[in-house]
C-alpha cells in the first residue's frame, strides 16, 4: 500500500466527524420528539377536559339505549336525551345493533351500486338469521343526510308486482322496512319496495281515524335498487332532521310473490321498534374543535369504540418556520431519516362524563413533524456542513502533503539508484538541506555514499601501491636466488631454488599487470585527443595479431572504408589488446576470432566474438570490474581481473560504454565497445 493511499485513508478517517453530527442529530430529534408528544399530550389532555360531561355537545342525541324488546314507550320509558339525568356506563358500549356512521368524502350516487363508497364492497356490519338469510350495513353522513346501503343475500330475489296496490298482499314482493326514532322521540317506520332494478321511492302506512290504513309516499327519502351476484342491493339517502336516537333495518324476504315472509334485521318484527342506536355527532363539534386548531395539527373525536364522530384538520397547513428545506437539507435528510418512521405525532386523551366515571368519547390530537424537523435540519445543515468542509480541507491537505512527501522519497530513490555509475559514487543527494526526518536520511546517505567513495578510491589506487612497495622486496628476492644458483647446492635445494625463481616471476608478472593498469589510468588522465582513422587502426592491429597468435584465425569485418573518430589510437589499440587477450584465453586452438566495426548514426561499435564457453547470467554485469575474475581449469598463468576493467576504462575516455553478451548460438561471447561519434 502506497503512502499516499495511507494518507488517503486517514484522512478519510475523519469522515467520524460528519457521522457522529448524523447521530447527535438522531438523539436531538428523538428528544424534540418527546418534547412534542409531551406537549401534545397537554394539549388533548386540556381540550378532553373542556368536553368532559358535554354529551349534548359530542352527540346529536344522548347516546342511552333504546327500550329492551317488550318494554313500552311512553310515559314510563326512559328520556332519550338530557344532561341531567346519570351517566350509565353501558349507555356507551356499543350494542350489537347500534350504527355508527362513517363520514363521507363525496355525496354517493343514489343508484344501487357500491362503487362510490370507500373500502370494499364486502365491509359493515351483517345481520342475519342463517346463511341462507343475512345483509351487511354500512352506514354514512355527508352534508346534513345520512346514507344507507344494504346488501342483502338472497338466492331468489323478488319484486313487486308493477302498478300494484302496496297494500295488497299478493302482490308483495321482497321488501326493506326502515325503522328510526325521530326528533320527538317518537317510532316511525319506512316502506322500500321496487317493481324492478332503478330508483325506489320510500312509502308510509299510517293507519286512519276509524283504523283505516293508507300509503303516504315520502319523498324526503330516495334510493336505489339493484340486483348482485347472490341478491340484490339497496342504497337509500334519509335527512337527517328526520331522526332521531335510534335506527333499524328489517328485511322481508319471499321466495315468491305474495308469499309469507321470513323477516330479520335490526328492528322488532312484530311492531318494527328499533333495536339500535343511531350514533351521530353533533353538529356543534365540529364547530367547537376548530377554535383549538393550530397549523400543522389535526383534532379527531371518537365514540368509545373508536368510530370518528368529528374532525378538524389543519394539518396541510405548515407552521410559520420560513421557507422550505434547501437542497443540502433534503440531501442530509436519507442519512438521518429512519426508513418507515412516521412523520406525524399522536395524543389520545379520554373525555369522561361529568363524574368522571364513564368514558363517552376519546380525543385524538395529530401533529406533523415539520415543526422539529425544521429545527433538526437547520441544526443538521450547519453541523455538517462544517464537519464536511472540515473533513474535505483535511482530506485534500493529507493528499497535498503525500504528493510532496512521495515526490520527496522519488527523489531519494533515484538519487540512490544512480549513485553508482562507472567512475565511482555520486555523493552529492537530494534534500540534505531539509530539517525534517526526510533531511536527517538524506545527509545519512550523503555521509554513508562519501565513505564508500574514499574506500573505493582507495581500492583503486591499491594496485599501484601495492606494485610500488612490492618491486624493491622482489628484486632482493631475485638477487639472493640469482646468488644462491651460482653457488654449489644440492639437488633438493635445487628443486626449492627453481620453485622459489617460479614465484618471484609470477610476483613479477603480477606486479607487472598492476603497473600496466595504474599506467593506462595515469595515460588516460594525461592522453591528448586527435582525429585518426579508425578503420585503418583496427585493420593494423588485426594483421599484427595474425602473427602473434598463429595459433587463432583473425576477421576483420568493416562495411565502411574510412571512419574518422576523435579520440586516442594509442589507447584505442591498447583497448583492442586487451580484448584480444580476453577472448585468446577463453578460445579454443584453432578458432577463429571475429574483429568487427559497425557505424551507426550516432555511435561506432568495435565488436570481438570468440568462440567458447557461454557467459553465466550472474556474472555479465560485473566483467568490467577491477581485480574480479571467473576463470575455472588448471591455466597456471596469472589473471588479475584488469584486462577487461582496463577497456571499461578507455571507453570512458572516449564516453562509450563496454558490455559483454552470449553470442546468438551460445556458442561463445561478444565483448562490444560503443562509441559516440
Amino acid at each position: 500500500m502506497s503512502l499516499r493511499l495511507k494518507l488517503l485513508l486517514l484522512g478519510l478517517a475523519t469522515l467520524v466527524l460528519p457521522w457522529g453530527g448524523c447521530r447527535y442529530a438522531r438523539e436531538m430529534e428523538s428528544a424534540l420528539r418527546d418534547g412534542e408528544v409531551e406537549s401534545l399530550r397537554g394539549v388533548s389532555q386540556t381540550v378532553a377536559a373542556s368536553l368532559q360531561g358535554r354529551t349534548d355537545l359530542l352527540y346529536r342525541q344522548a347516546p342511552p339505549r333504546p327500550p329492551a324488546a317488550g318494554a313500552e314507550s311512553g310515559a314510563d320509558a326512559p328520556p332519550a336525551s338530557g344532561t341531567d339525568k346519570p351517566t350509565d356506563p353501558d349507555d356507551f358500549v356499543r350494542g350489537p345493533y347500534d350504527l355508527e356512521p362513517m363520514t363521507l368524502s363525496a355525496a354517493p350516487l343514489l343508484d344501487g351500486y357500491a362503487a362510490d363508497w370507500p373500502g370494499d364492497a364486502g365491509d359493515g356490519l351483517s345481520f342475519g338469521r342463517d346463511e341462507k338469510h343475512k345483509f351487511s350495513i354500512r352506514t354514512g353522513v355527508r352534508e346534513r343526510m345520512l346514507y344507507v346501503l344494504l346488501n342483502v343475500h338472497d338466492e331468489h330475489p323478488v319484486f313487486d308486482a308493477g302498478g300494484n296496490n302496496t297494500l295488497t298482499t299478493a302482490t308483495f314482493g321482497d321488501r326493506v322496512w326502515l325503522g328510526f326514532e325521530d326528533a320527538r322521540g317518537e317510532q316511525q317506520r319506512v316502506l322500500l319496495t321496487a317493481s324492478g332494478p332503478g330508483p325506489i321511492i320510500a312509502r308510509r302506512i299510517v293507519t286512519g281515524e276509524y283504523g283505516q290504513r293508507s300509503v303516504v309516499l315520502e319523498p324526503r327519502i330516495r334510493g336505489g335498487w339493484q340486483p348482485g351476484g347472490d341478491g340484490y342491493r339497496v342504497e337509500a339517502r334519509v335527512p337527517l332532521s328526520m331522526l332521531g336516537g335510534g335506527f333499524g333495518v328489517l328485511v322481508d324476504d319471499r321466495d315468491v310473490r305474495g308469499g309469507a315472509p321470513v323477516s330479520y334485521g335490526t328492528l322488532r318484527s312484530d311492531d318494527l321498534h328499533t333495536m339500535g342506536r343511531l350514533i351521530l355527532a353533533s353538529p356543534e363539534l365540529e364547530g367547537y374543535l376548530t377554535q383549538f386548531l393550530q397549523a400543522g395539527t389535526k383534532l379527531t373525536v371518537t365514540t368509545p369504540a373508536g368510530r370518528p364522530l368529528a374532525h378538524a384538520d389543519a394539518l396541510g397547513q405548515s407552521a410559520n418556520l420560513g421557507s422550505g428545506p434547501p437542497l443540502l437539507a433534503r440531501l442530509y435528510r436519507r442519512f438521518v431519516d429512519r426508513p418507515g418512521e412516521r412523520q406525524v405525532i399522536q395524543a389520545r386523551a379520554p373525555i369522561y362524563d361529568r363524574d368522571h366515571r364513564v368514558v363517552i368519547g376519546e380525543l385524538e390530537v395529530t401533529q406533523t413533524a415539520d415543526r422539529w424537523i425544521r429545527l433538526r435540519d437547520r441544526a443538521l445543515t450547519r453541523m455538517l456542513n462544517l464537519t464536511l468542509f472540515t473533513s474535505l480541507v483535511v482530506v485534500t491537505a493529507m493528499l497535498t502533503f503525500a504528493a510532496w512527501l512521495a515526490l520527496r522519497l522519488s527523489r531519494l530513490r533515484r538519487a540512490s539508484e544512480s549513485a553508482l555509475t562507472r567512475s565511482g559514487l555520486v555523493t552529492s543527494f537530494p534534500e540534505t538541506q531539509a530539517r525534517d526526518e526526510l533531511g536527517d536520511v538524506a545527509r545519512s546517505f550523503a555521509t554513508l555514499l562519501s565513505r564508500l567513495d574514499e574506500y573505493t578510491q582507495y581500492l583503486r589506487t591499491l594496485a599501484g601501491k601495492l606494485a610500488h612497495e612490492i618491486r624493491t622486496p622482489l628484486t632482493i628476492v631475485r638477487s639472493s636466488l640469482d646468488n644462491l644458483e651460482s653457488e654449489q647446492v644440492s639437488p633438493a635445494a635445487r628443486a626449492y631454488l627453481d620453485r622459489a625463481r617460479q614465484g618471484s616471476e609470477r610476483l613479477g608478472a603480477i606486479l607487472l599487470a598492476m603497473g600496466a593498469a595504474s599506467r593506462v589510468e595515469e595515460s588516460i588522465g594525461g592522453a591528448e585527443r586527435l582525429r585518426f582513422d579508425l578503420v585503418a587502426v583496427l585493420a593494423s592491429a588485426v594483421a599484427a595479431y595474425r602473427g602473434a597468435f598463429a595459433d587463432r584465425t583473425f576477421l576483420f569485418e568493416s562495411a565502411a572504408g574510412a571512419l574518422t573518430l576523435e579520440g586516442s589510437p594509442d589507447l584505442i589499440v591498447q583497448m583492442l589488446d586487451k580484448l584480444i587477450d580476453n577472448a585468446v584465453d577463453f578460445s579454443p586452438t584453432g578458432s577463429a576470432i571475429t574483429v568487427r566495426l559497425r557505424a551507426e548514426a550516432d555511435a561506432t561499435i568495435i565488436e570481438v566474438d570468440n568462440p567458447g564457453p557461454p557467459l553465466p547470467p550472474h556474472i555479465e554485469g560485473r566483467l568490467f570490474e577491477s581485480l574480479w575474475q571467473s576463470r575455472a581449469g588448471t591455466d597456471r598463468r596469472p589473471h588479475f581481473g584488469l584486462g577487461l576493467y582496463i577497456v571499461r576504462l578507455i571507453a570512458a575516455f572516449h564516453g562509450g560504454e563496454a558490455t559483454a553478451a552470449n553470442l546468438p548460438d551460445g556458442g561463445g561471447a561478444r565483448i562490444a565497445v560503443r562509441l559516440p561519434r
